[in-house]
């Protein structure tokens, strides 16, 4: 059985996308059958993931939008440009579908979860749900799907802290109010610059506010190289397979694979999350 692990963050430019396409790379790379699904209408991960020119038939638009024949679960899931990596792609008219969910709640919030939790389970290790910027309609559908939640904060932001900690709070109110085996994973503390006060101030205020085993060991550096990769339509390990960041993201694997062989050990919030 797989596990569907959600990327959240109410702050937008913590590099939400980056992390899920990166580790999905990175996981798949390591042998392992992972599916990303965008939530996102920006439809940033379906970019990266697609080739240009060969553009899904079928996306989350088809799989939500109210009245609309459900096919098949793998008529919705693509192979992407990366080997074991498939993807349930997004396009922008789903951001019309947002006030449907809406009226439609709470019922309509478990749709996703009914649609693709058995499918995604049963034939992925991994299920990676990059989501908008935002504690919306279509991020308390992935928290209603998930098992687990990822919290990417950027490291020189005291903004980027504050989305966190928003994000623990509604994932305790989702477990509370209907999703009782979700729980919060880790943090993830992206674009690292040990060089400035404010990267070590972060660091700091998390350390007292999360345990040392609710944030992942492995840490995202700043990198000019990420940009690149991301103007150039590929993860950072097809870019530029031996720079440091992408050595990282393997390490973020690994390190990753090793947290599931126990439930257990991923139960519970920060210390102060309720």
């Amino acid at each position: 059985m797989g596990f569907i692990t959600a990327v959240i963050n109410n702050k937008g430019g913590v590099g939400k996308t980056t992390v899920t396409c990166n580790l999905a790379h990175a996981l798949g790379l390591a042998g392992r059958r992972v599916l990303v699904v965008d939530l996102d209408s920006q439809c940033n991960t379906t970019q990266l993931l697609f080739p240009a020119a060969s553009g899904p038939h079928n996306s989350l638009y088809e799989l939500l939008a109210k009245n609309t024949k459900v096919m098949s679960l793998p008529d919705y899931s693509y192979p992407s440009r990366y080997d074991n990596v498939f993807c349930l792609p997004n396009v922008p008219e789903t951001a019309g579908l947002e006030p449907q969910l809406i009226v439609g709640a709470p019922g309509s919030f478990l749709r996703l979860r009914q649609l693709l939790r058995d499918y995604a389970v049963e034939n992925f290790d991994f299920t990676l749900i990059d989501n908008p910027p935002n504690i919306g309609a279509f991020v308390l559908c992935a928290l209603q799907t998930a098992d687990f939640v990822v919290v990417p904060v950027k490291a020189g932001s005291a903004f980027s802290v504050a989305g966190l900690l928003q994000a623990v709070r509604l994932i305790n109110d989702v477990r509370r109010q209907g999703n009782d085996e979700l729980r919060f994973l880790r943090l993830l503390v992206n674009q690292v610059d040990r060089r400035t006060s404010i990267s070590k101030e972060i660091a700091s205020e998390l350390g007292k506010a999360f345990r040392r085993d609710q944030i992942f060991e492995t840490s995202i550096p700043v990198n000019t190289l990420f940009e690149q990769a991301e103007a150039a339509g590929k993860t950072l390990l097809e870019f530029s397979p031996n720079a440091a960041g992408s050595q990282v993201y393997r390490d973020l694997a690994r390190e990753f694979v090793a947290i599931f062989p126990s439930r257990a050990r991923s139960a519970g919030g920060p210390k102060h999350a309720d």
